[in-house]
């Protein structure tokens, strides 16, 4: 049976995947956002009109967010499934990434895998949450927001939030491979 936890949960894992503030909810389906944060935490049910309001600003059905289906616990991901894609540079020009985890459904965490040559610069753009982001080949300079930047060499780890973003570059004289695992409300779908 669904609770009234799951229900909040996948409303704000909606609200993440959209971008939007609580205010912004309020604003569309004429709602308080202190009613629509207490019904996201589980705090309190709201009533089918509410849910049907709410469920429009996210631009959804109300059925979609009281399924009673069961999302998997688990998610396995052999070494020729995984996905490889490109993301930009500051320069613009590609950077080799890959999924190593795409996280189970529901959840809030991925696993990526990334490859930078020597003097590729990567931006993170400010989000919602933390990454690990463990050195496994080469040396970068990783400066996280506004914090002094830090220097990863193999073996190496940081954590971080991500609020400010970030910037990373292969400082090194041969390629540079990091392993990224991801915290957030907000996965990557590629």
């Amino acid at each position: 049976m669904l609770t009234k936890e799951d229900l909040g949960r996948r409303l704000r894992h909606a609200r993440f995947e959209r971008g939007m503030t609580l205010k912004e909810v309020a604003a569309r389906c004429g709602m308080s956002a202190t009613h629509i944060s207490e019904v996201e935490r589980g705090k309190t049910s709201p009533t089918i009109g509410a849910l049907q309001r709410i469920s429009k600003a996210l631009g959804e059905r109300a059925s979609q967010f009281v399924r009673e289906e069961k999302l998997p616990g688990v998610a396995v991901t052999r070494g020729g499934e995984r996905c490889k894609f490109f993301v930009a540079a500051e320069n613009g020009e590609p950077i080799e990434s890959e999924i190593v985890s795409p996280g189970v459904p529901g959840g809030y965490m991925q696993v990526f895998r990334w490859t930078a040559v020597p003097g590729k610069v990567t931006v993170g753009y400010p989000m919602m949450g933390e990454v690990v982001l463990l050195c496994t080949k080469g040396m970068l300079r990783i400066t996280a927001g506004t914090n002094e930047p830090q220097v990863l060499r193999e073996g190496d780890t940081i954590q971080m939030r991500l609020d400010d973003g970030y910037a990373g570059v292969n400082i090194g004289e041969d390629d540079a491979e990091l392993l990224a695992i991801l915290v957030s409300p907000t996965l990557f779908t590629v």
